[in-house]
């Protein structure tokens, strides 16, 4: 678990320092977030003092970086665990706090969050009296920034510390200090009868982190992988339900790590309108407005939109070989015939299935028919009305462009030969493919028939090409289908 953590923190630190665009729900994005779920999974897990000694100065470091907002949550959350587990350890958050400005930048809200939640660390801290001074004096300092969201952060902090039960009897040990941190208490609230500043100042104190969210009672399962990424608008194939884990004995079982949230506030919240990014990200997303206007997922490609990590488990657990087949899906409309091309398309090592929703998947009768196929089988969202660019583009990329139709000029699938890229278009099952996307079709397959109904069902007619194309281009018979 100890190295599997270091590989972790390298690939995050990898992400951080690369030069490619990190927006939300990227490649880059997504990773990064799977990286900081798995550690808060292994945290309680592994020994305090490896922890301390290789984990913390990690995921300080980690603070400084532009990370969109899921992943910045998270790695708040697993210092304000870590600093929970070993208190003594409490300088190293002072220490975030004293580095050059030009490197804090924004990115000092991170640990402005960290210390909103005070509350969780102060009951285990030795020389309460000097850890609470040093909070209201950091808070204090960054609450005259020049940064407006600075010093939202270094209020709201400010507010929480002062605010702290524990500690209501070390106030009058503060001296003169008691009258400036009143005044700026005085001058938060004041912000309430100032437009935007007030609204900004509501936001932030009724954001789900700094609100309903406990980061001890809400430890779980459900929080790290379904709470948080709907919360912090995740894409929502990122969203793991609890079902998926409901079949290992140990989560139950584990009191440190439960299943569920004991305590509902938290999941029944909605997503809110404040969102933390710091400094160096809003910079990236304004130099890439007017590209990000124009992009859709499926623009990214496979591998881009979708984490290389789910084609490298693929291939590693289940020994599977991976091909350039497409499957686009997404005329079709029943949810049993979308689930059985899923689990035809995985069973086979397509590159990915394409669906007008990826909804789609939490459907019963979906899961019904792909039998958990789709947590292995990249998954892509393209409109029907989108079809048409999408095809144009993958014809740009070198694709060969199949549609599974029945025409005047249509090829014999017993004759025909399948290019390395191929993409199967599939009608749907009342109308077939629409005139204005044949015309952007290299070639029409059908499979021959010898009865009288002329025509098969669409998962069925897909299923055969799927498993033509991997016979020609496989060079073996791929494993048969797991009962």
């Amino acid at each position: 678990m100890e190295e599997l953590v270091q590989r972790l923190l390298r690939k995050d630190a990898e992400i951080s320092k690369s030069k490619v665009r990190y927006y939300s729900n990227s490649i880059q994005h997504r990773v990064k977030n799977r990286v900081w779920q798995t550690l808060l999974l292994l945290l309680h897990k592994l020994r305090l003092e490896f922890v301390s000694d290789c984990v913390l100065s990690h995921v300080c470091e980690a603070g400084f970086c532009s990370n969109q907002a899921s992943v910045k949550y998270l790695i708040e959350w697993t210092l304000i665990l870590i600093l929970h587990l070993n208190p003594s350890r409490i300088q190293n958050l002072w220490n975030c706090f004293s580095l050059e400005h030009e490197k804090t930048r924004t990115s000092i809200c991170t640990f402005f969050s960290v210390l909103v939640h005070l509350n969780v660390l102060f009951p285990k801290l030795q020389d309460k009296e000097v850890q609470w001074r040093r909070a209201v004096e950091v808070s204090l300092q960054w609450c005259f920034s020049h940064n407006f969201s600075v010093r939202l952060y270094a209020l709201l902090a400010l507010k929480r510390v002062w605010e702290l039960e524990d500690a209501r009897a070390l106030e009058e040990n503060l001296g003169g200090l008691t009258t400036v941190v009143q005044a700026c208490l005085q001058q938060a609230e004041a912000m309430q009868n100032t437009g935007n500043a007030m609204k900004n100042w509501s936001r932030i104190q009724e954001h789900f982190f700094f609100s309903a969210f406990h980061p001890i009672r809400d430890y779980s399962i459900e929080t790290i992988f379904q709470t948080f990424p709907s919360l912090s608008e995740l894409s929502e194939d990122e969203w793991l339900p609890l079902w998926k884990f409901e079949s290992f004995v140990v989560f139950p079982m584990c009191a440190a790590l439960p299943l569920k949230n004991r305590v509902r506030d938290l999941c029944e919240l909605q997503p809110g309108d404040w969102i933390q990014q710091d400094k160096g990200v809003l910079e990236q997303d304004k130099r890439w407005a007017e590209v990000q206007k124009k992009i859709t997922p499926w623009k990214l490609s496979v591998q881009e939109q979708e984490p290389e990590l789910m084609a490298q488990q693929r291939a590693a657990r289940l020994g599977k070989l991976t091909s350039n087949l497409l499957v686009v899906a997404s005329l079709i409309d029943k949810p049993t015939n979308l689930g059985g091309l899923c689990r035809t398309c995985e069973i086979f090592g397509a590159k990915a299935l394409v669906l007008d929703s990826l909804r789609h998947i939490n459907d019963k009768q979906f899961q019904a028919l792909s039998v958990s196929s789709e947590l292995w089988l990249p998954m892509l969202e393209v409109k029907p009305a989108e079809l048409s660019d999408y095809l144009q583009l993958k014809k740009r990329e070198g694709y060969w462009v199949i549609g599974v139709e029945q025409t005047s000029n249509s090829q014999s699938l017993q004759d025909y030969t399948f290019p390395e890229r191929s993409l199967l278009l599939l009608g749907n099952e009342r109308e077939g493919i629409p005139a204005n996307l044949l015309q952007l079709v290299d070639v029409c397959v059908e499979i021959p028939q010898n009865g009288v109904t002329r025509s098969l069902n669409v998962h069925v007619s897909a299923a055969l090409l799927v498993w033509e194309y991997t016979r020609q281009h496989l060079g073996q018979n791929p494993a048969a289908p797991r009962c």
